[in-house]
């Protein structure tokens, strides 16, 4: 992933996602994929995201120094687990948004103190992806194959301080 892609990456992500908060959940057909819904009250446009999750995820009890590389690193947990995270963690505001410096994992910093970690990395599949695919708007970032950061957005952000 190259230093320019991941700093405009994490500028998005911070536009999109700091204050807003986990607000709803869909698990999908398998354990493997799971839907977190972002909603931002404070705001009236681009207040509503998607984070599809389709790698390994967990939920830390506060920020670390060290993330896990890569998929078999993260803990494994069970359907139910997962929900207990996401339980323990809904309604609470993002107050920061980052990526690994090698892969894009998603580091995800709530006001509790905890982190929400995304795998970013596989050599082959795309490990997640934030957009809002209900009104059909410019935004989408993808955690790409082979460690890269895919990132769309309407013209409008590109002046756009966050």
């Amino acid at each position: 992933m190259k230093i320019e892609d991941k700093k405009f990456a994490e500028r998005v992500l911070k536009h999109l996602l700091i204050s807003s908060q986990i607000d709803g959940v869909k698990f999908g057909l398998n354990s493997s994929v799971t839907l977190l819904y972002f909603t931002n009250y404070n705001k009236k446009d681009d207040s509503d995201f998607v984070l599809s999750i389709e790698t390994t995820w967990t939920v830390y009890p506060e920020a670390r120094d060290t993330y896990p590389s890569s998929e078999d690193e993260v803990p494994f947990h069970t359907e139910e687990q997962y929900f207990k995270h996401i339980w323990d963690i809904r309604r609470q505001k993002v107050v920061n948004v980052q990526l690994d410096a090698v892969s894009p994992h998603l580091i995800i910093s709530l006001e509790s103190g905890r982190v929400l970690f995304v795998n970013g990395h596989d050599p082959n599949y795309e490990c997640w992806q934030l957009g809002d695919p209900f009104a059909g708007s410019d935004w989408l970032l993808v955690a790409a194959p082979g460690d890269d950061i895919a990132v769309w957005w309407p013209e409008e952000f590109e002046g756009a301080l966050c």
